[in-house]
C-alpha cells in the first residue's frame, strides 16, 4: 500500500486498511465470542497507536481535529473498539500539544520516553480515574500517594477503567496523601505488571464489551519519580480546567461514527425497499436524519478545529461542551429515528442496529454528563470565569 503525503490522509489509509476486520469482529466482541484483544491487536499492528506522535518522532503528527476524522473513520466500523482507542490517547493526547520549549527538562525526558514506548514498543496507554464515589471528576478522589525517596507510592482504587488487560501502562489520577485540597491532583504511570496493580472482572455492561471495562486496584503500588507525568504535582485539575477537549469530548469522532453508521443502516434498509424507497414519507424522514448528522458532524468539527487554532480559549471550551451535549442528543434520537423508519427489522438479533442502539446510550454516561454540558455552556454564556475551578463541579 502506497501512503498518503499529509497525515490525516496517512492516518485514514491505515484506518481503512483494518475497518473491513474491525467490523466483523463487532458483534462477536458485543456477544462475548471474541476476545476484544484480537481487535486492539489490529491497531496495535497498523501503527494508529502513534497517531499523535509528532512526523519527526516516527508518529503520524495528527491534531485533534484530524484525529476526530480519524476516530469517527473507525467507529463506524466498531464503536467499542474505537472507544476503546481514544483511551490510548487520552491518556497521552495532550503531550503532543505541549510546547516543547516550556516543558523543562524532567517533562522532555518523560515525553521522550512515552514515545519510545508508543513507536519503538506499540505500546497502549489508557486512562485510569473514574472512582466508586466521584465518577470521572477529578475533585475528591480518594486515590492517594505519598514519595518515598526515590519512589511514589500509589493506593487507591478506580472503577471505570477501559482497556484494562490489554493496555500495558495507565495513566493514574491520584492526590497527596496529607494534602486536604480537593483541586492538587496528579498523574502517574502506572504499569500492568507493577507490584499490586491487580483488576477485576470484565464489567458487565449492556454495551461496549469491546473496551474491556473492568475495576483496578492499585496496593502499595511503588513506581519511580520519573512516572509523574511530565514531572509535576498537583497541576492536573487546572490543566483539564483550562484544555477539557480530552477529558469531556476526546471521543466525540467516536460517537460520530456511531452516528453515521446508525444512518447509513437506514439508508441502506430503506434503499433495499422496493415498495418503500420511492414513499416521500419515508425519503423525508431519511432526509431528516440526515441534515442532523450533518448538523451534529458541523459542530463536532467546528469544536475540533478550534481546539486546534484556539486551545485554552473559552469560546473554544464552551464549542467544545456544546458539541457534546448536541452530538450525545442527536445520535440517540438517531437511533430511535432509524428503527422507527427500519421497523422490527432493525431490532434483528444478528444485525447491527440493535448493537448500535445500546452503545449510543453511553454517550449521555460518559463525561461530561449532559447536565454539565449545559452548565458550562450557560455559565460561560453568563460571563463566568470558566478558567476558575471554583466554577466547575466535575
Amino acid at each position: 500500500m502506497t501512503l498518503a503525503t499529509h497525515s490525516v490522509d496517512t492516518a485514514l489509509e491505515l484506518a481503512t486498511a483494518i475497518t473491513p476486520r474491525l467490523a466483523e469482529l463487532a458483534d462477536p466482541i458485543d456477544r462475548g465470542e471474541t476476545s476484544p484483544h484480537v481487535a486492539y491487536q489490529l491497531i496495535r499492528e497498523s501503527g494508529l497507536l502513534a497517531a499523535m506522535v509528532p512526523r519527526d518522532r516516527g508518529g503520524l503528527g495528527l491534531d485533534f481535529a484530524d484525529y476526530t476524522r480519524v476516530l469517527a473513520e473507525l467507529a463506524a466500523a466498531n464503536g467499542a473498539i474505537a472507544l476503546g482507542f481514544n483511551m490510548h490517547n487520552v491518556a497521552i493526547g495532550s503531550l503532543f500539544e505541549a510546547d516543547v520549549d516550556a516543558l523543562g527538562a524532567t517533562g522532555v525526558a518523560f515525553r521522550d520516553w512515552v514515545i519510545g514506548q508508543v513507536v519503538d514498543g506499540r505500546k497502549m496507554f489508557a486512562s485510569a480515574a473514574s472512582e466508586p464515589t466521584t465518577g470521572a471528576r477529578l475533585r475528591g478522589i480518594a486515590t492517594a500517594y505519598q514519595r518515598d525517596g526515590d519512589a511514589y507510592v500509589l493506593d487507591g482504587h478506580k472503577s471505570f477503567v477501559s482497556l484494562s488487560g490489554v493496555a500495558d501502562y495507565y495513566v493514574v489520577t491520584a492526590r497527596a496523601h496529607d494534602d486536604d485540597s480537593d483541586v492538587e491532583v496528579s498523574h502517574f504511570v502506572v504499569s500492568a505488571d507493577d507490584p499490586g496493580v491487580s483488576f477485576s472482572a470484565e464489567w458487565a455492561g449492556t454495551a461496549l464489551r469491546g473496551t474491556s471495562t473492568a475495576q483496578m486496584f492499585l496496593e502499595h503500588t511503588r513506581i519511580g519519580v520519573d512516572r509523574l507525568f511530565l514531572g509535576v504535582e498537583g497541576m492536573s485539575l487546572f490543566k483539564a480546567v483550562r484544555d477539557p477537549h480530552w477529558m469531556a469530548a476526546g471521543y466525540l469522532g467516536a460517537y460520530l461514527g456511531l452516528a453515521e453508521a446508525i444512518v447509513d443502516f437506514a439508508a441502506q434498509r430503506l434503499g433495499a425497499d422496493e415498495r418503500r424507497r420511492d414513499q416521500p414519507a419515508d425519503v423525508q424522514r431519511l432526509g431528516a436524519m440526515t441534515v442532523a448528522l450533518h448538523a451534529t458532524r458541523a459542530l463536532t468539527m467546528t469544536a475540533a478545529r478550534g481546539v486546534v487554532d484556539r486551545r485554552s480559549d473559552q469560546e473554544t471550551n464552551a464549542t467544545v461542551y456544546a458539541a457534546k451535549h448536541h452530538l450525545s442528543e442527536t445520535a440517540q434520537s438517531l437511533a430511535a429515528q432509524s428503527v422507527a423508519l427500519v421497523g422490527s427489522a432493525a431490532m434483528a438479533a444478528d444485525g447491527p442496529m440493535q448493537r448500535l442502539l445500546r452503545e449510543v446510550q453511553f454517550c449521555s454516561i460518559m463525561p461530561a454528563k449532559p447536565a454539565d454540558c449545559l452548565d458550562y455552556v450557560g455559565r460561560a454564556q453568563l460571563g463566568a470565569n470558566m478558567f476558575d475551578v471554583s466554577n466547575h463541579g466535575w
